[in-house]
């Protein structure tokens, strides 16, 4: 494993660890079910990640690192122009 998917996991487990995973995914309208199929784990796994069961680990951890980096992303202000009053 290299140095850079080492931090992406730290980044993933502290999203999971502050419930920041759990609010982009709700906010995105995806379900657990859903996300699962996009890591290629159970439902039952994501759901146990979300509650700090289990810590996401390999392959599974890096694409749901993947799909919340992307939901963050999208979450993002796309403008940081002040509005006028």
């Amino acid at each position: 494993m290299t140095r850079t998917h080492v931090l992406r996991l730290a980044r993933v487990r502290e999203a999971l660890a502050s419930g920041e995973a759990q609010r982009l995914r709700v906010a995105a309208q995806l379900s657990i079910g859903e996300v699962a199929r996009g890591c290629g784990v159970d439902q039952s796994t994501v759901w146990r990640w979300e509650r700090g069961i289990r810590s996401p680990r390999g392959k599974p951890a890096l694409a749901y690192c993947e799909l919340i980096d992307s939901l963050r992303k999208q979450a993002a202000p796309t403008s940081s122009r002040p509005e006028s009053a």
